[in-house]
């Protein structure tokens, strides 16, 4: 069985207890306004092209199948929309590394080869692997053989979602699953539409469905102060904490480090603030995270 990623990173803290190898699966069914992962989106590989590294040396057209490189490397937006092989050539022929694909098919046993390589740092720190995207249940059956196989193995495994998706999937993949990274993006249901363009209702179904399985559960609050500061918002967010008491949660503060993958895929800047750390502070007590 074979999926879509966009990297696998070694030696991660951030993304569930101990040292962690985290796989990013390539694909999402929502489009966040403040995505900071813009090349997990589509679910086909893109050429990211860094311009100010690029030397004239013209050695991607000597490689490109089409003879199309030159004159539009310039624009990364224009390269995606008229290069449909995606064929790398490009890439590796690049002496400055100013192109890049985001997005490449690997098998299961790919991933579980590259992830048993860290096997003595996860029993030695208590960690293990973790699944994130893009939103892995987007890729469920790819998704779900990846960690039952490291499950299998005795890894420790975390998924990272935003829980939107099919209820039976979620309901499937939960025996393999020892932990989960539950995103809460907004607790408003037409800010989330108008944002994400999903649907919360089924974010909070498939959440109760998942947390019925007696799941462990860690919820990553977003932190955008021109959203989330707007009247309801906290007091939405706390609610749904208070719901579910035995679970840990975290406030995720927003940064802007996105704009540079964004400016490589020619889209516009997001142009949202990260916010203070005192404003973080005072919106993880209003919430009830002490």
């Amino acid at each position: 069985m074979e999926g879509t990623i966009f990297d696998i990173q070694h030696f991660c803290t951030a993304d569930g207890p101990g040292i962690r190898t985290t796989v990013f699966l390539k694909g999402c069914t929502l489009h966040c306004a403040w995505c900071h992962n813009p090349e997990s989106q589509s679910f086909l590989p893109e050429i990211l092209l860094n311009a100010t590294r690029c030397i004239g040396c013209g050695a991607c057209d000597a490689v490109c199948p089409q003879n199309d490189a030159k004159g539009i490397l310039a624009d990364a937006q224009s390269r995606r929309a008229v290069c449909p092989r995606l064929c790398r050539l490009c890439a590796d022929a690049c002496p400055s590394g100013c192109l890049e694909v985001a997005g490449r098919r690997v098998s299961v046993e790919d991933i579980l080869d590259e992830v048993m390589q860290d096997e003595a740092y996860y029993r030695h720190s208590g960690g293990g692997m973790t699944i994130s995207g893009g939103e892995p249940m987007a890729q469920q059956e790819f998704c779900k053989k990846v960690l039952q196989d490291a499950f299998s193995r005795g890894i420790h495994t975390s998924l990272e979602t935003s829980g939107n998706g099919l209820k039976e999937d979620y309901l499937t993949i939960a025996p393999f699953v020892n932990l989960w990274l539950w995103d809460i993006k907004l607790m408003d249901p037409a800010l989330y539409r108008q944002y994400t363009g999903g649907n919360l209702s089924t974010v909070l179904d498939n959440l109760k469905a998942v947390a019925s399985t007696g799941a462990d559960i860690r919820f990553r609050v977003l932190f955008i102060p021109e959203i989330h500061m707007q009247e309801g918002i906290a007091e939405a967010t706390a609610a749904l904490l208070k719901e579910y008491p035995r679970y840990s949660a975290e406030v995720i503060p927003y940064h802007l480090l996105g704009n540079a993958k964004r400016e490589k895929l020619g889209l516009p800047q997001i142009r949202f603030r990260e916010p203070e750390a005192s404003e973080t502070e005072a919106f993880a007590h209003s919430i009830g995270i002490r």
